[in-house]
This record gives structure tokens, C-alpha cells and sequence, in this order.
């Protein structure tokens, strides 16, 4: 999402280079996963990829093409129903395994890929990429659209951080510190915050916020605000 500052009011993480520069970005987003031969569109006569190339690819959003689009025009009701909007204030797409929804106060897509994990699963993924008013993202209409759809916040940094530094800064603070996890190597880092009932996941490419227990995602961007000021309040390479 462009300036999630003015979004979500979370404040920009700190990297390694000068202040000024790129903002990181964000993006609400959530995914079910599946084996490929129960897509809709696979046949008797074709068969389930055993590696991952362009090739797997194409064929998942192929033969993934109904479901994307019962999926999207699943949403596309849900959000005409609760927002309101008339025909001409959406732009909607759908072809390739991919969905477009535009609306005058968020952009989202929809999307069906070969599973990075086992090449014989696919991911169908639900990502909100931009909200364009500052009041959405607390619109209990927008929670209740996509709570079902979406469990995580993503933030992707706009240049990569310095992974061990932020797991030192945070050994430091005696409140954080038994709430972190991290590997042996100091590429990533887990804090599980049991009073905001939320995990943070962190390496040098980006923040992932989750809720511990049941989805809900006014609770998630609510709570991941919060983890915003707790960090920066200690100190730990956020600025306002």
C-alpha cells in the first residue's frame, strides 16, 4: 500500500541508510491453500505439476481461473452489499488466475499461484493493496468484508534493516525481551505478545503481524497500531 503512514497511522521503521527516502509499504492479506487437482478447472487428462516453473505457473492459474473468479465475484457482491456502491464507481477485472476490485476507498486483488512449499498445492490469496481514505481502515463494514478473507498485515521495508541490531535492541528492554524468539544465525525474529494477543514476525525485508487466537481484523490493525507505539516507545528504531 503507498503511505501507510496515513492509512494505518503506523509509523515508518528505520533502516540502515539516511531517513529520507522510500516509504515502506503495506498490505493486508490472507490465503488458503489446496491441493492443484481440486481446482476447478483441472481435468482428468492433465496432470499435477511435480516442480516449480513457469510453466507449473501458468498451468495453476489456468486450470485456477473459476476459482479466482467465484472468489472475487463472491467479494465483489459482499462489498456492493455492505458499501453501497454504485456500478460505475468499481473497476473490476478478471483473467489469468488473476482479480482486480477498485473501489473509491480501498484497491484489492485476488490471485491463485503454484504453492512455493510443494509443488503439487496451490495458494489462493486475498491482498488488500491500498485504502484510500483514512477512516476505512476502522470501518467496522471493511472488518466485517474481510475479516474472513485476511488474517495478516504485512509490511514490506523500503530497504532491508539491520535484523541483528533490532534482536540487541530488544534483549535490552527487560518488557520485551522474554516475549522474543529468534534464529541461531540473527536472520529473523518473533516477538509473541500475549496482551495484544498478537505476533510480530520480523526479517530484513519486512514485518508480519498476526493474531494469536481467532481472526478478526479490526482487532489485528487495531492491535498492530498498538505494537507500533509500544516499539517506538522503547526506543526501537521507529520515529513518528
Amino acid at each position: 500500500m503507498n503511505s501507510h503512514r496515513a492509512r494505518f497511522n503506523l509509523p515508518p521503521i528505520e533502516t540502515n541508510p539516511p531517513v529520507e527516502g522510500p516509504a515502506n509499504q503495506s498490505r493486508i492479506v490472507g490465503s488458503t491453500l489446496g491441493r492443484i487437482r481440486k481446482l476447478g478447472g483441472y481435468q482428468k487428462h492433465h496432470h499435477v505439476p511435480d516442480s516449480q516453473n513457469d510453466a507449473a505457473q501458468n498451468f495453476v492459474r489456468k486450470v485456477g481461473q473459476a476459482d479466482v473468479k467465484a472468489a472475487a465475484d463472491q467479494l465483489y457482491g459482499d462489498i456492493r452489499s455492505l458499501f453501497g456502491y454504485k456500478r460505475r464507481e468499481f473497476d473490476y477485472s478478471c483473467e489469468d488466475g488473476f482479480a482486480w476490485i477498485k473501489t473509491p476507498d480501498f484497491d484489492l486483488q485476488i490471485r491463485v499461484d503454484q504453492c512455493s512449499e510443494d509443488p503439487k498445492n496451490y495458494i489462493l490469496t486475498t491482498e488488500i493493496v491500498a485504502l484510500h481514505t483514512d477512516a476505512i481502515a476502522a470501518d467496522e463494514r471493511f472488518h466485517a468484508c474481510f475479516t474472513h478473507h485476511c488474517d495478516q498485515l504485512v509490511v514490506d521495508f523500503a530497504m532491508p534493516v539491520q535484523v541483528e541490531d533490532k534482536i540487541d535492541a530488544i534483549e535490552d528492554i527487560p518488557e520485551l525481551a522474554d516475549a522474543l524468539t529468534y534464529d541461531p544465525d540473527g536472520s529473523a525474529f518473533e516477538l509473541k505478545l500475549p496482551q495484544l494477543d498478537l505476533l510480530i514476525q520480523v526479517n530484513e525485508s519486512g514485518m508480519t503481524f498476526s493474531l494469536l487466537t481467532l481472526r478478526d481484523l479490526g482487532k489485528l490493525l487495531d492491535h498492530s497500531q498498538k505494537a507500533f507505539d509500544i516499539l517506538a516507545s522503547a526506543q526501537f528504531g521507529l520515529r513518528l
